[in-house]
């Protein structure tokens, strides 16, 4: 029977769901990761699944690879090669303040990139994309010889106005190739053809920061699948929630960054449809991170604002997403002033939480949720990982006595403090860009998220909160309902009084061709999909908007309306006669290919409610029903305090919330 096969690696864990393409049956397996050797844990996944190699029909793969060799600043050694006078773009950045009363206030130094590895070729071209300074061959020849001197593993290449006139970095691009073969080679046209020259030097910097990197991976990943006998073409998630053939993947490694988590919002727009849901927010929390993310009125929220640090962009098209250090390994600790803080470091998976007995010494939220009872230490994964209390508590213990508590107070305080970080990230989400908590629902799922959803929601006013299937595994579940996707963008100012509907037509053919050969290329041949977007503001701004236009026959007066809308609801204003500029024209291609449904609950398994003791907040330790999922009652609306659990994760009902079970195995928690 064929299966397909969706694997998520996290910094702790490696979740698996294997999808049986002729009954539809899910079944989940979360294993923990080895970062050292991410090989090892993959391919452990795989055997672990049990399927055999001739049964594998697909293989989707999302990882934390390329956003923690970023985070972590483990990349390559790159040569940024810019028009000569231009070095220092990178290192001069913006004139933006991340603090804007602070005179100690330093702007972050661009890590990925030494000042002495950045290089000048004599060339021009002006804003018009005139050639004004011819490139000169000779000095790119004299330039090669230093590159290869200099043992770079990388070159990025960022020309002034390139994306208007490719020519010079195409030049430059087949020298580069012919003299240094084998070093990759990230051109800005290719990797961000837009109009702002820093976020397009950053772009292109970072993306041959993990060119090797990712090369690497995927080639070891591949020799992995190879001596399994799995001999199938297989994808990996993209941070615009769709996915691309691995070798692709390695070509452009930038569009990994944020490749796990947009799997968890993919699933989750799937539940909401499910359950008729438009406006949702989505936590996803892991053993090291904590990823949110919104749906409004049923669609992702797309954008290319990522900062790989403050100040430092990549403008790749990403789903919407905000990433804070709060997961079960968070650590305890407390900063100089005497206060608890929890968090962003992780003990991650090795050597992970004190009760996992494998070197761990600081507490962890983990530990913490252990001590009040809310985690079964002889469950943990399914009973596959025996959790230790006592190490556990002695470590709380000494830490509680610094701080004058009860080890009980302590643990209490640490799950609140991560809750609330949790909760302000999702504020980040939500009420800041003008959306009211109070009238979405949030979907928690990742090994920890159910664990904390019901404090989450309460803290923020949220009145439902959705447990997915799977939901440890949740993430891997939106891998294999993702579609191939391609994001195309091409800039060229346009003005609204100067500019026809035939000419913005004629560019729009222009991008999707280009997208529709990018996914010819990785092998899909139905028809794709199509989405027009221009991105627009008022003659004279600095900042874009951007608005969809129906596909089909251009209506720039439509499109000037909605650009009208969209501004009067972000400002508060409109300028009804002003000349509106069109800066770039973005297109996506989406390749539909077959997906899971969530099947409905065939039969529940018998078996009573159990009891112990757990801790509440304004409660104290108080007896607590405990049930495994597959045992839930279905359509029953059941009381708190109640504990739900299953392999990958655990459910926590709060006292005087309620929670259903409906017929698709989704929890409906009331709070």
């Amino acid at each position: 029977m064929p299966f397909r096969i969706g694997i998520d690696t996290g910094g702790t864990f490696t979740d698996l769901i294997r999808f049986d393409v002729e009954t539809g049956e899910i079944q989940s397996l979360k294993v923990a990761s080895t970062p050292r050797e991410p090989l090892r844990a993959f391919i452990g996944a795989i055997r672990e699944s049990g399927v055999t190699p001739p049964d594998i029909a697909g293989l989707v793969h999302g990882t934390t690879v390329a956003t923690n060799a970023l985070i972590e600043r483990k990349g390559a050694k790159v040569a940024f090669v810019t028009t000569a006078g231009f070095e220092d773009i990178p290192y001069i950045q913006r004139v933006n303040r991340r603090e804007l009363y602070n005179l100690e206030w330093d702007k972050p130094r661009p890590l990925l990139l030494s000042r002495r590895h950045g290089f000048g070729v004599r060339e021009r071209i002006d804003a018009k994309g005139q050639v004004v300074t011819p490139l000169d061959m000779s000095e790119v020849d004299a330039l090669c010889d230093r590159l290869a001197a200099g043992g770079f593993e990388a070159v990025a290449v960022c020309l002034l106005f390139a994306y208007l006139n490719t020519a010079h970095e195409q030049a430059l691009k087949e020298r580069l190739r012919q003299r240094l073969p084998g070093v990759p080679l990230s051109i800005s046209h290719e990797v961000a053809p837009i109009w702002r020259e820093y976020e397009r030097a950053s772009t292109a910097i970072a993306d041959a920061y993990l060119k090797p990197l990712i090369q690497r991976y995927v080639g070891s990943l591949q020799r992995g699948l190879d001596e399994e006998g799995i001999g199938i073409p297989w994808a990996l998630m993209k941070s615009n929630g769709g996915v691309m053939q691995a070798g692709a993947a390695a070509d452009h490694p930038i569009h990994l960054a944020t490749s796990g988590p947009a799997g968890g919002l993919v699933a989750g727009q799937y539940i909401a449809g499910l359950l008729g849901l438009k406006d949702v927010v989505t936590i996803d929390v892991g053993g090291t991170s904590a990823d949110v993310g919104i749906l409004v009125n049923g669609e992702l929220r797309h954008t290319t604002e990522y900062e790989i640090e403050w100040g430092i962009p990549a403008a790749i098209p990403l789903i919407d997403l905000k990433t804070i250090g709060a997961g079960g390994g968070s650590v305890a600790w407390v900063n100089a002033g005497g206060f608890l803080q929890v968090g962003p470091q992780s003990a991650g998976a090795d050597p992970g939480p004190v009760c996992y007995g494998q070197g761990g010494t600081e507490p962890t939220l983990t530990d913490a949720n252990l001590l009040l009872g809310r985690l079964d230490p002889d469950y943990f994964l399914g009973g596959r990982m025996r959790l230790q209390t006592d190490p556990a508590g002695i470590r709380m213990a000494e830490m509680a006595a610094r701080l004058g508590m009860a080890p009980l107070d302590l643990a209490h305080a640490v799950v609140d403090i991560a809750d609330e970080n949790m909760a302000n990230a999702i504020r980040m989400v939500s009420i800041e860009r003008g959306h009211d908590p109070r009238r979405f629902a949030l979907i928690a799922f990742g090994g920890a998220g159910p664990l904390h959803g019901a404090a989450i929601a309460r803290k923020l006013g949220i009145p439902t909160v959705i447990v997915p299937p799977f939901p440890g595994a949740f993430s891997a579940v939106g891998l294999l309902m993702a579609d191939l996707r391609v994001d195309k963008i091409w800039t060229q100012a346009f003005r609204s009084d100067q500019v026809s509907e035939r000419e913005v037509e004629g560019r729009f053919r222009q991008i999707a061709s280009a997208a529709l050969t990018e996914l010819r290329g990785q092998g899909y041949e139905g028809q794709p999909e199509f989405r027009f977007y221009i991105h627009t503001r008022y003659l004279g701004q600095n900042y874009e908007t951007e608005v969809e236009v129906p596909s089909g026959e251009i209506r720039l007066a439509d499109a000037y309306e909605a650009f009208h809308r969209i501004h009067e609801a972000i400002y508060g204003y409109r300028i009804p006669s002003g000349i509106i500029e069109l800066v770039s024209f973005k297109v996506t291609a989406v390749g539909s290919i077959p997906k899971p449904r969530i099947g409905k609950i065939r039969s529940v398994r018998a078996e009573p409610f159990r009891e112990r003791s757990v801790t509440f907040a304004g409660h104290g330790p108080i007896p607590c029903r405990i049930i495994r999922r597959p045992a839930l009652p279905v359509g029953e609306r059941t009381s708190g305090p109640l504990i739900v659990e299953e392999e990958g994760s655990t459910t926590l009902v709060e006292p005087g919330m309620h929670l259903t079970r409906t017929e698709h195995d989704v929890l409906i928690l009331e709070i």
